[in-house]
């Protein structure tokens, strides 16, 4: 999804207001869409999933209401906020953590000397969220009840148990215990464990979050349709334990950039197609194996696994080359830390949004 803002006004000073919230987000590298005195709620229909946050310039009850039927998931619905028209507040009404509109309120506070309204209790109390923790450093969040849980826990002033697989850097967080494996996770009552793929002895109370670092690299035969693609992508991220959400990009040969079947996949996971040329590809030498028809074809003779290497920047190989009915696929893995000075918190001393 692209990063869009719908924008709402309803008042001529909403109207004026919502034009310097335009030019500070468009600032910001995201397209705007505004709305002017729009009636009723059905444009509400048309891009409550097209857009990652929409901003309300005017009052609440006029956005609940309009917004209330199509409220469904926090993971999926939109970032929702309202601005008054005098600039004096911004509430953030939905998707606060997930959605990201406690970091828009933020941001519009700051830049336009609004007050941000913030009302999530992680917040409020000053705490470590798990969900925001997730998003901000680009994992996957596996179960959503044993990060409702985990919350509960630190609101209650548990200590929650904290493994990574990755280099650690900054400091962690006080609500965390970090562990140096992960059996001992099994100290506490409930645990994080941030690991590449899941699968090891979670038992009911780890949560694992997987790092969103895979560059999925591919080669086909020209007209292979998406579901087919999309069928072989699937069962090589399940063969080495990982899940759809961790790939980050889908690469290949330049000679693929227009592939419908590779650019509606990569359209339909809302990720980044990438292509390089023949000659790049040559440059990367650690390949499994080499197809001289294909080399004779394309210039080089493995495509997939050079791509996936090369997408990932130099990343180690997690599944080499898999064929099948004229597709092949590898996937790569790019280096990968947890910097808690960067993504967690927002509290003194405990880290940045």
């Amino acid at each position: 999804m692209e990063n869009r803002t719908l924008l709402v006004s309803y008042t001529d000073r909403g109207k004026a207001k919502m034009g310097e919230i335009r030019s500070l987000l468009e600032s910001e590298g995201r397209t705007v869409l505004a709305l002017e005195r729009p009636r009723g709620g059905a444009f509400l229909q048309e891009h409550w999933q097209q857009v990652r946050e929409i901003v309300f310039i005017g009052a609440a009850g006029i956005a609940v209401r309009l917004i209330a039927p199509y409220i469904r998931d926090k993971f999926t619905d939109p970032a929702v906020l309202v601005l008054d028209e005098g600039g004096r507040f911004v509430i953030p009404l939905l998707s606060g953590h997930v959605g990201g509109a406690n970091d828009l309120a933020r941001f519009l506070a700051r830049t336009t000397g609004a007050e941000a309204v913030i009302t999530t209790a992680t917040d409020v109390n000053g705490r470590f969220a798990v969900d925001v923790f997730a998003k901000k450093c680009g994992l996957v969040l596996t179960d959503r009840t044993k990060a409702k849980d985990i919350s509960a826990r630190i609101l209650k002033g548990e200590k929650v148990g904290f493994y990574s697989e990755f280099p650690v850097l900054g400091r962690v967080p006080e609500e965390l215990t970090l562990v140096d494996s992960r059996q001992k996770l099994g100290r506490f009552s409930a645990a994080i464990a941030v690991e590449e793929r899941a699968g090891g002895e979670a038992g009911d109370h780890i949560l694992s979050l997987l790092p969103i670092n895979l560059t999925a690299g591919m080669g086909c035969k020209k007209g292979v349709p998406r579901q087919e693609l999309e069928g072989l992508l699937l069962r090589g991220l399940e063969a080495v334990g990982c899940r759809p959400g961790q790939v980050r990009r889908l690469a290949s040969i330049d000679r693929k950039a227009q592939e419908p079947g590779l650019a509606q996949l990569a359209e339909k996971w809302q990720i980044p197609f990438e292509t390089w040329t023949a000659g790049q590809l040559e440059k990367v030498t650690a390949v499994t194996g080499e197809s001289p028809f294909v080399e004779s074809t394309v210039g080089v003779g493995n495509v997939c696994e050079r791509a996936a290497i090369l997408g990932s920047g130099g990343g180690r190989l997690v599944l080499e080359k898999t064929a099948e009915r004229g597709i092949t696929l590898a996937l790569a893995a790019e280096d990968w830390s947890v910097d808690f000075d960067k993504t967690v918190c927002d509290r003194p001393g405990a880290g940045k949004l």
